[in-house]
């Protein structure tokens, strides 16, 4: 789904942590402190409207079963949601004429596994679909999926949120070489996401604005959807950006196509308010030509030619990477066949590690549906698969993969 404001869009609000401006002690619980404490919410929020936020973050980031487990709040998700969004759905009609969108965050559960095949995947998508349905209830207009560490975990929120029908913002944090912490990029992860039913992906900091403006250079010729970009207000040497100084760094950003913007963490309504007015007067760049023939392993783009050429079909065993290595050889393709459950660790495991885009055989329909749920990336599809013709595609197209 499309987001439902018109772009460029402000985001703003007290999703996360409050700032220490707003009195959260260190160690409380913010969703739990931010019920105990409405006026001070109440007033951040309002703070953050009057900047001319066009959406407004509800403080859920970490109103998930994983995230309020360390407090005991576990069995409180729709609860604490629902009680979230109300006072920040108060906070906006209290302000004269607000147009803002209501946005439900959900951040990373911070659950991992030792390697791709060990991420526990299908308890992301559990976690998050109980907190995305929550916040549908609550009566936000999208949902905000932000500061993904993996584009594992990315795809899992996306998978559990966009269940809502609501429009889905999905944003990666990345460090000043633009490199999410499990290694993710952000070109490949556009290609991924905006696949999956994105309507949204971004950025978000620790890194400051300058940091942003390659990737999303990149970005911007193979995007479908908005480009965000939610920096820290940090400059190159990690000193602390003025209002002034962000609004100003965050130029470059609107010139190579964000439409989606806001700050990370440390931005006050001050920061934002200067970015307002300087976004207000910045035309939004769309790509003169948008190329999304392409595929994506979490670490890079894999582009396609006018005639794909592979091989023999390379089994998806333990040899996977040597496999696909040679495959480089072979042609500008790599066919993967799948022949058994097991194999599918192995894809995740060592799928990530080729150079040629993947097209995955498997005459068994939930063994394709697995492998394309699970695989962080875009993969290609052998329309040649034993399995009828209209399931094949529509497998294909509930994880954005390509039929060829």
């Amino acid at each position: 789904m499309e987001l439902p404001c018109r772009l460029p869009l402000l985001l703003g609000g007290a999703a996360g942590l409050p700032p220490t401006e707003a009195g959260m002690p260190a160690g409380a619980c913010p969703e739990l402190w931010a019920l105990e404490h409405p006026q001070a919410v109440l007033e951040l929020q309002r703070r953050y409207i009057l900047a001319g936020c066009s959406v407004l973050y509800a403080p859920t980031a970490g109103a998930s079963r994983a995230r309020l487990a360390a407090y005991g709040l576990a069995g409180q998700v729709q609860e604490l949601n629902r009680r979230l969004v109300s006072l920040t759905r108060e906070a906006a009609g209290a302000v004269p004429k607000s147009r803002c969108w209501i946005a439900g965050a959900l951040s990373p559960t911070g659950l991992r596994g030792e390697s791709p095949s060990e991420a526990p995947f299908d308890q992301w998508v559990d976690i998050f679909s109980e907190q995305a349905a929550a916040l549908k209830e609550a009566g936000v207009d999208l949902l905000a999926c932000e500061a993904m560490t993996s584009l594992s975990e990315a795809r899992a929120a996306l998978l559990a949120a966009r269940r809502t029908g609501l429009p889905v913002l999905v944003s990666l944090e990345v460090n000043d070489e633009g490199e999410a912490p499990s290694g993710a990029h952000f070109l490949p992860a556009v290609i991924t996401l905006q696949a999956l039913g994105a309507a949204a992906v971004g950025l978000d900091g620790p890194s400051g604005p300058a940091g942003m403006q390659e990737p999303l250079s990149e970005a911007l010729p193979h995007a479908l959807v908005p480009l965000a970009a939610r920096p820290n207000t940090v400059a190159e040497d990690g000193s602390p950006l003025s209002p002034l100084q962000f609004g100003r760094a965050m130029a470059p950003l609107l010139d190579v196509g964000a439409a989606v913007i806001g700050g990370g963490p440390a931005a006050t309504p001050e920061h934002l308010a200067v970015l307002r007015g300087i976004a207000d007067e910045h035309p939004t760049v769309a790509p003169r030509e948008i190329d999304t023939d392409a595929c994506a392993v979490e670490s890079e783009a894999l582009f396609l030619s006018d005639d794909l050429e592979y091989g023999a079909p390379i089994p998806c065993d333990s040899d996977l990477a040597d496999r696909l290595i040679e495959a480089e050889e072979e042609g500008n393709a790599a066919l993967v066949e799948l022949s058994q459950p097991g194999d599918i660790d192995n894809l995740l495991d060592y799928g990530g590690m080729s150079r040629l885009p993947i097209l995955l055989h498997a005459d068994e329909a939930l063994l394709l549906d697995e492998a394309l749920r699970r695989f962080p990336g875009r993969l290609l599809v052998d329309s040649l698969c034993e399995i009828e013709r209209p399931l094949l595609e529509d497998i294909a197209a509930r994880y954005g993969a390509l039929v060829f």
